[in-house]
């Protein structure tokens, strides 16, 4: 359970009811471990501090990119650890997170001005594997080491503690800033030392990071890549570890690293946001959090509690709230924010004269049973922005679903645009079924470059649950869906341009995965004939057992070779 506090009741609103709002996510799972996905908000049961509490609203998030950052700690792991490392991360990201999944890799003296979450893989290969051990090794590597960090070893361990503080705290607070959604943040490191407090000096500790993690909706799991096993603390308080992820509803990662990364995947995936507003006042204190589940064999995880605002925080919110109140339009570029509402994809291709095609579909979030109130999106507004901000598209889209067809003379149901490689940025105004803005969404994309060397389209995904749907799949017009869920009765067609370096036409295959990554058999790939021409896999789930799979597929020219995979979930 995650507590985001935000401070709505201030001496200088007063129009606003008293007390201030705290969102709790809370995970269910039944007997056999399985999550709970149609509680109604009824069923709920919260105290606050003992106190019984009214909760105003439940909603569930299921479905939705997971926020993901890794830290790699090279301060606090050894030298002969390094390719341990390296792979276990490696084959984190490659396997355990969806492509739409938002990721950042960070490392103590990355500049807190370059966290960004992206989708981009290659970014996050790239600093794993400039990742390597120095645990114990001094000799300084750059400027700043060499002019802020010299001395004797043990001032210099002291100065590298304060960094991997410092830096756990700024990637926390980042990742806070993305919404009241779950984050998971993976620390890999052998140890987290404890930084000394000194007169006059207000730098991040232990107790800071913890703090900033159950105010920023953010769960922490300490991974240790050494070869010795920890050993338990006496005291738990005492353990660092322990600290760290039981505050913070997080995991320690022990000696299996694959499941305990998909451990922490996993409790990120489906879970429930509850609201509800406390009366206590803005102190700064702790406040404990219970919250129970009246349907029985229904077992609930959460977190302690929240940290409440202090009065100077309560003060500066609202100063601050007062002296942006808009005075004047001004053209201001709106933060980034993923929208709760709906559930985007963008798909890539080479388009013309070296650009790379984007293709844009989305569909609703799925809502609570049984929730009272709830906006639905029923049309966005897309705008796509160069670096420059000069618009490369903007035009309303309509949400899309199975067998879903764009017809002509209707709103469009994809948008399809090219665009140079590099940064893009969208934004989409998000309305009801009267054309009322409901919430705005803002996200930037980073673009791949498709035209060198061997690469593979954004696999698509369309469903059908009968054969007169299927039939209609093989025409232009289809469009892809966003979901990644799927029943036994349904019938997939997933499509992917495949390229090869000078318009060659590459060999293409698919293989299908099973929910530990390990192969359960090759897949038939109808292949394209011209070069960047469609590649197609039928799947029929009917002989699917219900659970996780995964489809990777494979393109090769010579010796090269590029893979990318696609997961879903086949229900009952």
């Amino acid at each position: 359970m995650r507590a985001v506090v935000a401070i709505l009741a201030l001496a200088l609103s007063s129009a606003e009811p008293a007390g201030h709002l705290v969102q709790i996510d809370v995970s269910a799972v039944n007997a056999r471990g399985q999550a709970v996905l149609d509680l109604k908000p009824g069923e709920f049961q919260l105290r606050e501090e003992g106190a019984p509490q009214a909760v105003d609203g439940v909603r569930l998030v299921r479905g939705e990119p997971r926020l993901v950052a890794v830290f790699l700690d090279e301060y606090h792991v050894d030298a002969s650890a390094t390719s341990r490392v390296r792979e276990a991360v490696a084959r984190f990201v490659d396997q355990d997170l969806a492509p739409n999944d938002l990721l950042v890799v960070m490392k103590p003296l990355d500049s807190i001005l370059a966290i960004r979450l992206t989708t981009d893989r290659a970014e996050a290969h790239r600093a794993i594997e400039s990742f390597e051990g120095r645990k114990g090794s001094y000799e300084p590597r750059n400027t700043y080491e060499r002019e802020f960090m010299a001395g004797t070893p043990p001032r210099i361990e002291a100065a590298r503690i304060q960094v991997a503080l410092s830096a756990i705290n700024a990637l926390t607070l980042q990742l806070g800033s993305m919404g009241d959604r779950r984050k998971t943040l993976v620390v890999v490191t052998e140890e987290i030392g404890r930084a000394e407090r000194r007169r006059g000096q207000d730098l991040p500790t232990l107790e800071t990071i913890v703090r900033s993690a159950n105010r920023a909706n953010v769960s922490v799991y300490p991974l240790d890549p050494g070869e010795t096993p920890r050993a338990a603390a006496a005291d738990a308080r005492g353990d660092s570890f322990n600290v760290l992820a039981g505050e913070t509803d997080g995991r320690t990662v022990a000696a299996d690293f694959t499941a305990g990364l998909k451990r922490a995947v996993a409790d990120a995936t489906d879970y429930y946001l509850i609201t509800y507003r406390s009366s206590q006042p803005d102190d700064g204190k702790f406040r404990g959090v219970d919250v129970r589940v009246a349907r029985k064999g229904v077992t609930l995880r959460a977190r302690k509690g929240y940290f409440g605002a202090s009065p100077d925080e309560a003060l500066r919110a609202a100063i601050l709230a007062r002296l942006n109140e808009p005075k004047a339009p001004v053209p201001v570029e709106p933060a980034l924010h993923a929208s709760t509402l709906i559930r985007p994809w963008f798909g890539m291709s080479r388009g013309d004269d070296g650009k790379t095609r984007v293709t844009f579909v989305w569909e609703p979030a799925a809502r609570v049973p049984g929730e009272r109130v709830r906006h639905t999106a029923r049309r966005l507004v897309l705008t796509a922005l160069a670096p420059d901000g000069s618009v490369v598209f903007e035009g309303a889209v309509a949400p899309t679903g199975p067998a879903t067809l764009d017809e002509p003379g209707t709103t469009p149901v994809r948008a399809v645009f090219d665009v140079p490689p590099g940064r893009l940025r969208t934004r989409m105004t998000i309305q009801d079924v009267a054309a009322q803005e409901i919430d705005r969404d803002v996200r930037e994309l980073s673009i791949r470059d498709l035209r060198a060397g061997v690469a593979i389209g954004t696999p698509e995904v369309l469903r059908s649950r009968n054969a007169r749907e299927f039939r209609t799949l093989d025409v232009a017009a289809a469009v892809p869906v966003v979901a990644r869920e799927f029943s036994r009765t349904e019938r997939l067609l997933i499509r992917f341009a495949a390229y090869g370096p000078s318009d060659a036409v590459p060999d293409v295959s698919a293989r299908l995965l099973g929910r530990m990554g390990h192969p359960l058999r090759d897949l038939t790939v109808s292949r394209a004939s011209t070069p960047g021409g469609e590649n197609a896999i039928d799947l029929p789930l009917a002989g699917f057992a219900a659970g996780d799979y995964t489809i990777e597929v494979i393109a090769a020219s010579g010796s090269a070779e590029f893979k990318d995979r696609l997961g879903f979930r086949v229900t009952p």
